[in-house]
């Protein structure tokens, strides 16, 4: 309880500042709804071409984009604007800050801020989930819902598992903030549903970096297209990650 009250005033404390420049928070929140509109329309593109991806329907695409969509927006409400500046804390010399307070310095480090701009980006999100889940006419049952949410949840904690590990090369290098762009990459691979990659790709993607976890498997727990028995596995999965991350 004391971790979640600390969060929630780091919450407080950027949505404060956010809104003291009040049209610029409203312009970042219409920069980042068109990011994200125009990442539907090349999905809606791309289907007036072809009538599926290795099985997945335009239906099922819109659920698994929002779903990408709604893991981006809640990974820079949590953690994501915080881990991405620990390169320069290092380089300014600011970083003893935070190893002096009394509590957790991974946890202070991962959330002192958030970009709240960043949650038009999840407001689009649940719209495509919604739209796809209509269109695929589609309503996904209690255990289905369940199965989604902690699926949801293991998606963010293998994120934020995989950028505080790439950012760890900051202690080791000033050019740290370049690690941010493999960070991005490995992100942009949830974009489409990992049963696309094939061979080592594949290996790499579910076992050794389980990006499997972050939107394929949750849509598909959403959609009722896999048993309950992945929720197991998706829980391992960021266990396993997160136990790596804090040792490293």
């Amino acid at each position: 309880m004391r971790y979640l009250r600390l969060y929630l005033s780091f919450l407080k404390i950027n949505i404060q500042k956010a809104l003291a420049y009040r049209n610029n928070f409203l312009f970042g929140l219409g920069i980042t709804a068109l990011e994200s509109t125009a990442v539907f329309m090349t999905v809606s593109v791309l289907f007036n071409h072809v009538p599926d991806i290795k099985g997945w329907s335009y239906p099922d695409m819109l659920v698994l984009t929002g779903i990408f969509m709604l893991t981006n927006s809640i990974s820079w409400l949590l953690f994501r604007a915080s881990v991405e500046q620990i390169d320069q804390l290092i380089s300014r010399g600011d970083f003893d800050y935070y190893l002096v307070k009394p509590i957790s310095s991974q946890f202070l480090v991962s959330v002192s801020r958030i970009d709240v701009e960043d949650s038009a980006r999840g407001l689009v999100g649940f719209g495509l989930i919604g739209l796809g889940l209509v269109k695929a006419q589609h309503m996904p049952s209690l255990l289905g819902i369940l199965g989604f949410v902690i699926a949801f949840f293991c998606a963010e904690a293998i994120l934020y598992s995989l950028q505080l590990i790439i950012k760890t090369v900051s202690f080791r290098s000033i050019q740290g903030w370049g690690s941010n762009n493999i960070f991005y990459r490995l992100q942009d691979t949830s974009q489409f549903p990992l049963t696309i990659y094939r061979g080592f790709a594949r290996l790499v993607y579910t076992a050794i970096v389980p990006m499997l976890f972050v939107t394929t498997v949750p849509a598909q727990l959403l959609l009722g297209k896999v048993s309950a028995v992945w929720i197991l596995w998706a829980i391992l999965a960021a266990s396993g990650i997160l136990l790596v991350a804090r040792t490293i």
